[in-house]
């Protein structure tokens, strides 16, 4: 990648698919955020760019990539897939630039340390990346198989779609309330009608919401 693409994407600012890192200092956050790319539209990560849009870039590039692709072969499952330049800004100094696609192997967990059995998921939304829920991740996992799958109209169903058509929004917790059903049952309802097109999910902080789908996801 040329160094004006560089300049470009460093003047947009960090966005959902651009994350800045002055240098490797904490290797595992860093693989998080490229789990949030792989998980939903891609990005790139450009090593060597201060938050306030700066670019100094790092010393050691080398020493910068070595710590990375440890990280990303030890932290990642299924382990990332990333292209990698290196932009040169002087002769002491770089910018390490990874592009990370969106995956066909969704959903990608981050683990705290290698070997670790269990991760954890995350997306990107605007500028951060937030962990994916037990509804986003089966989402991920059905958007890999045939699209717009049926799903059975019944007296559940029937409670959630008076309640839309009054409200915004659902979380999985008043779904559960409006039908008398355990958390379980209205994960799992809500999950099927989003993956059937009818709903969509919007990923947030704190409880995520599912909403009408207008014309599509």
């Amino acid at each position: 990648m040329e160094l004006q693409r560089i300049k470009d994407l460093v003047k947009q600012g960090e966005s959902d698919q651009v994350e800045f890192k002055r240098k490797v200092k904490h290797p595992e956050k860093i693989v998080r955020e490229m789990v949030a790319f792989a998980n939903t539209k891609g990005g790139h990560l450009l090593i060597g760019v201060d938050d306030n849009g700066s670019v100094p870039g790092v010393k050691f590039v080398d020493e910068e990539q070595f710590l990375m692709e440890k990280a990303i072969r030890e932290l990642s499952r299924p382990r990332l897939v990333c292209e990698v330049n290196t932009i040169s800004l002087s002769e002491s100094r770089a910018v390490l630039h990874y592009y990370i696609p969106s995956s066909t192997k969704k959903p990608h967990y981050a683990l705290e340390k290698p070997k670790q059995r269990w991760g954890q998921a995350y997306i990107r939304k605007a500028d951060k990346s937030l962990q994916a829920s037990r509804e986003v991740c089966a989402i991920l996992k059905g958007q890999k198989k045939e699209a717009g799958q049926g799903f059975a109209y019944g007296e559940n169903e029937k409670k959630l779609m008076n309640y839309l058509g009054n409200h915004e929004h659902v979380t999985v917790k008043e779904y559960a309330n409006i039908a008398g059903l355990s958390l379980r049952r209205a994960s799992d309802i809500l999950i099927q009608l989003t993956l059937s097109k009818v709903l969509k999910i919007i990923p947030r902080e704190q409880e995520d919401w599912f909403e009408f789908v207008e014309k599509s996801i």
